[in-house]
């Protein structure tokens, strides 16, 4: 009996969440237990560190989810402008009114019998708070821990907000925590991003919240999530077909919905053949070549680029002695360029003495562009 196959159930975009996610559950779960736990649970505050394409955003929409199911409410920190004014005046009174019903009235400040004249009125707004993020992050909580809520805040896209921001976001959040309100925070971005956070004055609070690094899944985990996102349109890798995904995903979360998406699409039928990995590979490496590499690379200083480059004129794993060598750098300036390129997430540590590239494809990117 046919199978009747569905739409493409892969989604390749950044933020989406997919139809099957690898590797979260244990993650996920412990930030769940950590709301219902109570103040001083390790999981209320993380920080979220991984390469492009490593699955921060989605992790982030997987975390907003729990904390409903918690019962907890969900304020995404804006990654906007000014975020602080945006949640102090926008999204924490909205909340707020929620809560308490303090939505605006309508009031008659005029009328007449009929006949006579016209009855006027006019909206108002209640009485606003104080203008204070950490006042109106106080009144929120304080609502909702009288309901047995808790406030859940995730921060995405880290690099779009100023130290000050961050300094005021969480000093207020410090000062609810002092008093056992309910409130948690959640923080995503690279590596380097994570790292000049804790270093900003006035965030000293978050050197204590829970670090989760996104790295490389699994290839176990890999092929399950492949399997089971393809079975959900009626569709199944052969396992030559799955072994050779697998390799191309070089466990990188992103990479499995682009190899998932583009080898449902050319196959055809109810089985996705070798042949159709084979042929979706070329458009992989410019798909990831566009959507990550690029991005990363924008920016980079000259020195840290020619590092790059050294590497690929050296092969991989590289020693950094030879890149040191090559470029005619000092051992200990060597060392500054490598730590930046791995806290950039473009290269990672392979052994005592080497690194490697960070992200798939990324040598072969850097070829072409010459």
């Amino acid at each position: 009996m046919a199978v009747t196959v569905g739409a493409n159930p892969f989604r390749p975009s950044f933020g989406t969440t997919p139809t099957v996610v690898a590797g979260r559950e244990s993650l996920v779960a412990n930030v769940g237990l950590s709301l219902r736990e109570g103040p001083g649970s390790p999981y209320r505050f993380t920080l979220i560190s991984g390469a492009r394409g490593a699955g921060k955003t989605v992790l982030l929409n997987l975390l907003e989810d729990e904390a409903r199911t918690a019962a907890w409410r969900v304020i995404r920190v804006p990654a906007s402008r000014d975020p602080i004014t945006e949640l102090r005046d926008v999204d924490l009174p909205r909340l707020r009114h929620a809560l308490d019903g303090t939505a605006p009235r309508r009031t008659i400040t005029g009328g007449s019998i009929a006949g006579v004249g016209s009855i006027a009125t006019e909206v108002t707004q209640p009485t606003a708070p104080a203008e204070s993020l950490r006042t109106r992050l106080r009144e929120v909580c304080t609502l909702l821990k009288e309901l047995g809520s808790g406030l859940f805040l995730p921060l995405d896209e880290l690099q779009s907000a100023t130290p000050e921001d961050l300094h005021q976001l969480t000093d207020a959040i410090q000062d609810l925590v002092r008093d056992e309100l309910p409130v948690a925070l959640a923080v995503a971005g690279l590596p380097f991003e994570i790292a000049e956070l804790l270093d900003l004055p006035g965030t000293t609070f978050l050197r204590r919240a829970m670090p989760i690094q996104l790295g490389p899944l699994p290839d176990d985990e890999v092929a399950r999530t492949l399997a089971a996102t393809a079975a959900t349109s009626g569709r199944r890798f052969t396992p030559e077909a799955l072994g050779r995904a697998v390799a191309a995903c070089a466990g990188y979360a992103y990479l499995i919905q682009v190899v998932g998406s583009i080898a449902w699409t050319i196959a055809d039928g109810e089985t996705i053949e070798h042949a159709a990995v084979d042929q979706a590979l070329p458009l992989v490496r410019e798909r990831i070549g566009m959507q990550v590499h690029q991005p990363a690379l924008r920016g980079l200083p000259e020195r840290e680029r020619e590092y790059l480059e050294a590497m690929i004129s050296l092969g991989t794993p590289t020693a950094t002695g030879q890149v040191a060598e090559l470029l005619g750098l000092p051992a200990n300036q060597q060392s500054t360029y490598r730590r930046r390129l791995i806290e950039r997430g473009l290269i990672r540590a392979a052994g005592y003495g080497h690194v490697d590239f960070g992200l798939p494809y990324l040598g072969e990117h850097l070829r072409r562009q010459g």
